[in-house]
């Protein structure tokens, strides 16, 4: 089993957690989750990835994760460089996130790579997925194992068009929450579907277009979400010919 890790959420949350400590804490914190999200996943091996300075998402939308204000944690540079230089792990390619070097990486079918994220956008990507335990002293989560499949993890690629996503500043229809995304797209078992139920509650096109790139995961270096919607729409229109 090859674990995909999200090493922008290990290293993040890693730093944080030692927010008032040394920074060998931190480094000994890392190790500790990192490791044991390996050890949770069976991994014979694994390939860790994290975001680098620039991402083509910001050029659809500079509002783009322009809400992330907040000071970054102080070890946070330090995990990183050391998570390169002693674990192994890797910068994804130039402008892209390393979410979308994850998904490019998983078996989308096989099952032979677990990705390892906390962050729910994943589960767009088919295959398995783990989410490690966490929580605080009144709230806890315990781990998770999902094997997501394609049209599921469609179906979440399209709710979050609807009701956005705030955590990357990227608004959804106005009116649309989570509840009524879900309720809109219950019944839908295609993409061209859901993307209908899309266009019918944007604006514009433009609009759909600018946040569905800025939400979908890559698949493949060369992929984008205006190619798959090209392709979707086109065999539509094939179809009803």
């Amino acid at each position: 089993m090859l674990a995909l890790i999200d090493m922008d959420l290990v290293c993040f949350r890693s730093a944080a957690s030692a927010e008032n400590e040394s920074v060998g804490i931190a480094i000994s914190r890392m190790k500790d989750l990192f490791e044991g999200i390996q050890s949770k996943v069976g991994a014979t091996s694994y390939r860790a990835f994290l975001t680098g300075p620039n991402n083509f998402r910001k050029t659809i939308n500079p509002l783009y994760k322009a809400n992330r204000t907040a000071p970054k944690p102080r070890h946070l540079s330090a995990l990183q460089d050391y998570a390169v230089k002693k674990l192994g792990a890797e910068w994804a390619p130039d402008t892209l996130e390393a979410d979308d070097a994850l998904s490019i990486h998983q078996d989308k079918v096989g099952g032979t790579t677990t990705i390892c994220s906390l962050d729910k956008d994943m589960l767009q990507v088919p295959g398995k997925h783990f989410q490690w335990a966490i929580g605080t002293l009144s709230w806890s989560r315990p781990d998770n194992f999902v094997e997501q499949t394609e049209l599921e993890g469609t179906r979440l690629l399209y709710e979050q068009c609807l009701k956005g996503d705030a955590s990357d500043n990227v608004k959804g229809v106005a009116g649309i929450g989570e509840g009524k995304a879900k309720k809109l797209l219950a019944n839908c078992n295609s993409e061209i579907e859901f993307v209908n139920v899309c266009l019918e509650s944007y604006s514009s096109e433009e609009e759909f277009l600018m946040n569905a790139q800025c939400l979908y995961i890559l698949r493949s270096l060369d992929d984008s979400y205006l190619t798959r919607y090209e392709r979707i729409t086109s065999e539509n229109n094939s179809n009803e010919a």
